[in-house]
């Protein structure tokens, strides 16, 4: 589908025009528009993206097309969302910036070989990994930022994301990116304590669906000021 986003040609390859958020791709526009404007107003123009749970591109896409990111990471486990991520990023011209190792892959706090994948007919984005049905490679969330740095990580990883966060946060270093974090609401009281613990803070919020929430979170200004001194 060939779309007008901000001034600018955007082509969109949609396997399933009723998924949730393929249709929006079929109807000439980017899914999840006001969290990517909040996201816009955290990353630096040239700046560096890891997408933990990519789906089929879109952040990505966005991030690579108009905040004209330096790379681009994408994960993602599932293979049917994987194929259209590909398209949608080397349909648009972007594929020079964006690393696509870590496609096929799942993330968590540890590694793990024996999970499958599972999800409902008209949304690939509520992909859960599941337990001993398959053979999909799960690395722990360390691994990504193992020698890399970032300006920005989003994780959307369906219920997953206490689990990627215990690997992910220990692992950063000197390293402080802004976050964007989907986290279910039975995950909200530990996600909360585990990003202070961290010492991250809630800066932003945007809660589209009834079970879970977006939250922006950035390296508290104690922690800034630590950094700096340091």
């Amino acid at each position: 589908m060939r779309a007008r986003v901000h001034d600018q040609s955007v082509l969109f390859s949609v396997g399933n025009p009723a998924d949730s958020i393929q249709k929006h791709h079929f109807n000439g526009s980017f899914y999840e528009v006001e969290e990517l404007r909040m996201i816009s107003q955290h990353f630096p123009v040239g700046g560096r993206f890891l997408d933990i749970g990519a789906n089929v591109g879109n952040h990505s896409l966005y991030l690579a097309l108009f905040l004209h990111a330096s790379l681009v990471v994408p994960v993602e486990p599932n293979p049917v969302a994987a194929k259209l991520l590909i398209s949608n990023l080397h349909l648009n011209g972007v594929e020079g910036k964006v690393d696509f190792n870590w496609v096929g892959y799942g993330v968590s706090n540890e590694a793990r070989s024996d999970l499958g994948i599972s999800w409902p007919e008209k949304n690939l984005g509520g992909a859960k990994l599941a337990e001993n049905q398959g053979a999909i490679p799960v690395i722990p969330a360390s691994d990504l930022v193992e020698n890399q740095t970032f300006d920005l990580i989003k994780i959307d990883v369906e219920g997953m994301e206490i689990s990627v966060l215990e690997s992910l946060l220990p692992g950063l270093g000197e390293n402080r990116p802004v976050m964007f974090v989907e986290v279910d609401d039975v995950n909200a009281d530990a996600f909360k304590a585990l990003v202070a613990l961290h010492g991250y803070e809630i800066v932003d919020r945007f809660k589209r669906y009834r079970r879970n929430e977006n939250y922006l979170i950035r390296p508290s200004e104690e922690t800034q000021e630590i950094s700096k001194s340091a």
